[in-house]
């Protein structure tokens, strides 16, 4: 463990500034962008495979699903192709395992690709905290039991109608929900990967 003597500490005033606080840094995200909000819901299966496995196309599924909504928010743009964005989701879980979450995430999405006049393409990493409200039976190790919480770290890609064509407010996206330990730096418990496909509403 990192730091186990103030883990929980460290760990509450996370969840306190993220889960918390409203998900604004300033008011520069309304002076550029019609939409800064953002509401979306998704769901989909459990992996066994590592999400570099599942970024590579290798993926092997399992009779476990979830299926979550969310609010998001534009922040900041960090440059003209670069987006620092704010998120809170609750996901329900069913199958191998039946329990409640809730994830906050700070994530960098790239918009800037070479057919955007055809198919609106944008590429968010995110990185937070994950609370699991019973131990996830999915992450569980034969020598380690499964944590609650966990860094939440979200790979997305996201595709809308060319702004050319069209200003529509909704965009379809393939996400990973990845929970993950970091390699032992927060959690030595295995974490997990769910493949889902969702949609958002900007507004």
């Amino acid at each position: 463990m990192f730091y186990p003597r103030y883990q929980r500490l460290l760990w509450a005033v996370f969840l306190f500034f993220l889960l918390v606080l409203p998900p604004s840094l300033n008011a520069s995200a309304e002076t550029n962008e019609n939409s800064p909000w953002s509401i979306f819901l998704y769901g989909g299966r459990w992996s066994s495979n590592r999400i570099g496995e599942i970024i590579q196309g290798r993926t092997e599924f399992a009779a476990s699903n979830v299926y979550a909504i969310g609010l998001a928010r534009t922040l900041r743009h960090l440059t003209r192709d670069l987006i620092l964005e704010g998120e809170k989701n609750i996901a329900l879980h069913s199958g191998k395992q039946s329990h409640p979450e809730v994830n906050a995430t700070l994530s960098l999405r790239y918009k800037s690709f070479p057919w955007d006049d055809w198919i609106n393409t944008s590429l968010a990493y995110g990185l937070g905290v994950s609370y699991a409200f019973s131990p996830p039976a999915v992450e569980e190790k034969p020598d380690k039991s499964p944590s609650r919480i966990l860094i939440f770290m979200p790979v997305e890609l996201t595709f809308a109608p060319s702004p050319r064509t069209t200003q529509s407010t909704w965009e379809s996206f393939l996400r990973i929900h990845h929970r993950s330990g970091a390699y032992g730096v927060v959690s030595d418990a295995r974490g997990s990967n769910f493949i889902t496909g969702g949609v958002r509403y900007r507004f």
